[in-house]
């Protein structure tokens, strides 16, 4: 195929350019037990390991709810266990230890017959050929960590059929229905598409249960792991101020553990955007290409029942406006629940309320050490409620669920195996019958959606009525892992006369979308000291691409990373 022949010379930058302009991805690459010098990277192995440390009552149970976890904290999370041996624990422990340490990453992978690529960062893996090249560089100095991970990545961006949208002054690459609403291009321009980019690079200062920082490394909110529905490493960080607990929480004698973050930040938009212009907010038909992006989670963990997390995560898309007024939405996760006390504000296009979109979940999760089960459920609204009795009498509006189930298949100090379950429902709800709907990651004020730099912030199928299920294997022993694993998704909603308008973001419907996508890969790494390697492929199926007939996408990835 003609792609294979076309290669690019790629250079990496080790320094974090902090006055430059705002660079935000992810380096999503299995590193293996040498990667903990860089901590646990949301969606990184280093991260499912320790989950499955956790489950398996090797540690003590750790709050997920915010994440991610840096060095510091990730060495004492992994001092305080209950036995003595797992699998990665002499080649953490060796990691862990050095004051500074240097590395890099290299990354390559082929899609041949669309684009394909969750949970990868902001590296886009369209169809063809994508390359990847990270740094990582980390300095500790008693409570203070630097970690400097930049990454930059070409894809040949190979052109493939797209689905038409018919809104005049949009761009042709678009997301189909939601074209004006959505920062979402079904590709990212006619040509090949690279970008350099901060990835997960952070300073930070760990108290002994606080973290305060500034970082553009990527965020985990709530239980979600393929299909988190605030955060996840789906797009990679954004730039952004922290302030938080550590991975235990703060003990509160008698009670149990509180955990909690908090997050002041940029979001940018892709070149595709909808929206074009002022970086700033100007009024509702020239709402700014940044947006300002707030948040708090808090989970609790009660000490009367072991292993039970309670948590509940907002977050705030507000305009992000010129001269004094810049910051001024930093309190948006403390104000009021109820859009009917919020004072009106003129010009916004919002008669009852601001120009702000509210996301909000409830979380909870139960791990049970002895059996090595986990059990997670979670709510996800894209509302803000007018009143208590909105909430009351509709709590499904615009609503989707999430759970997951996850168990040990074998633990031992060699290998631990876990057998997971997930499952996304953000389909249209029969309340939709009697009330017009927004889609999920779709905001008709800032019209970006929950999208950074044109991929999605949270589960990666897609906006509207999304669902997805997924199961997946891992095992991890002292020397490689092995991950498989098949997923479904719905990436689209279906448009049909039974249900055309209910959605007010659906500005041009589409008859006939694509309705479900299949994937079922493996993924397999081995360590090697300091040295990990990872080759994985797949086999991806559409079942009504664009408009069309069935079609497939073989894929090939691999991976290495040294420390």
């Amino acid at each position: 195929m003609p792609w294979f022949s076309r290669w690019v010379v790629l250079t990496v930058c080790v320094a974090l350019q902090w006055c430059a302009s705002p660079l935000t991805a992810q380096w999503q690459s299995n590193t293996g037990p040498a990667g903990a010098a860089l901590g646990a990277v949301v969606g990184g192995d280093v991260e499912r390991y320790v989950r499955a440390l956790a489950m398996a009552g090797v540690i003590k149970p750790v709050a997920w709810g915010a994440r991610a976890f840096g060095p510091v904290e990730l060495s004492e999370l992994l001092s305080d266990t209950s036995s003595d041996a797992h699998p990665w624990q002499p080649a953490m422990q060796k990691a862990l230890v050095p004051r500074a340490s240097l590395g890099g990453m290299l990354f390559s992978s082929v899609n041949t017959g669309f684009p394909w690529g969750a949970n990868d960062g902001a590296m886009w893996q369209g169809r063809g050929l994508t390359t990847a090249l990270g740094g990582a560089a980390t300095f500790r100095w008693g409570p203070v960590t630097a970690v400097a991970a930049p990454v930059v990545f070409w894809a040949q961006n190979a052109s493939f059929p797209l689905i038409p949208q018919h809104i005049d002054g949009v761009s042709p690459y678009g997301e189909p229905q939601y074209a004006f609403v959505v920062d979402l291009p079904q590709r990212m321009g006619a040509s090949a598409y690279h970008r350099f980019d901060a990835g997960e690079s952070s300073i930070r200062l760990s108290l002994r249960t606080v973290n305060v920082g500034i970082s553009t490394a990527s965020l985990g909110w709530g239980t979600g792991e393929a299909f988190p529905a605030i955060f996840g490493s789906n797009a990679g960080g954004f730039p952004h101020l922290f302030f938080g607990t550590n991975g235990r929480g703060l003990a509160v004698p008698g009670f149990g553990r509180i955990s909690g973050q908090y997050i002041l930040g940029l979001l940018q938009q892709s070149a595709w955007s909808p929206v074009q212009g002022s970086e700033t907010y100007v009024d509702v038909n020239q709402p700014g290409t940044q947006r300002l992006a707030t948040g708090l989670s808090i989970s609790f963990m009660p000490q009367f029942v072991s292993g039970l997390e309670l948590g509940a995560s907002r977050f705030f898309h507000s305009p992000y406006r010129a001269g004094s007024s810049r910051w001024n939405g930093w309190s948006k996760p403390f104000e009021g629940l109820f859009k009917k006390g919020l004072r009106t504000s003129p010009g916004t296009g919002d008669p009852t309320g601001d120009a702000d979109n509210q996301m909000a979940s409830l979380f909870a999760r139960w791990i049970f050490p002895r059996r090595g089960v986990e059990a997670n459920l979670e709510i996800f609204r894209e509302d803000h409620n007018w009143d208590s009795r909105d909430l009351a009498e509709e709590p499904e509006n615009n609503s989707a669920v999430l759970a997951s189930l996850r168990a040990t298949t074998h633990r031992s100090a060699s290998s631990i195996g876990i057998l997971s379950f997930e499952y996304f429902d953000g389909d249209v709800r029969p309340i939709a019958q009697a009330r017009e709907q927004e889609a999920l990651y779709v905001h008709t004020g800032l019209r970006q959606g929950h999208t950074q730099r044109g991929q999605l912030l949270g589960a990666p199928m897609g906006v509207g009525a999304i669902t997805s299920q997924r199961i997946a294997w891992e095992r991890f022993d002292s020397a490689s892992s092995l991950r498989m694993s098949i997923q479904r998704w719905q990436p689209r909603s279906r448009r049909h006369s039974d249900i055309q308008g209910l959605y007010s973001g659906a500005l041009a419907p589409v008859p006939e979308s694509h309705d479900w996508t299949i994937d079922a890969g493996a993924a397999w790494t081995r360590y090697h000291g300091a040295r990990a390697l990872t080759v994985e492929g797949g086999l991806a199926w559409a079942g009504r691409w664009q408009l069309g007939d069935s079609r497939a996408n073989p894929y090939i990835r691999a991976s290495a990373g040294f420390f």
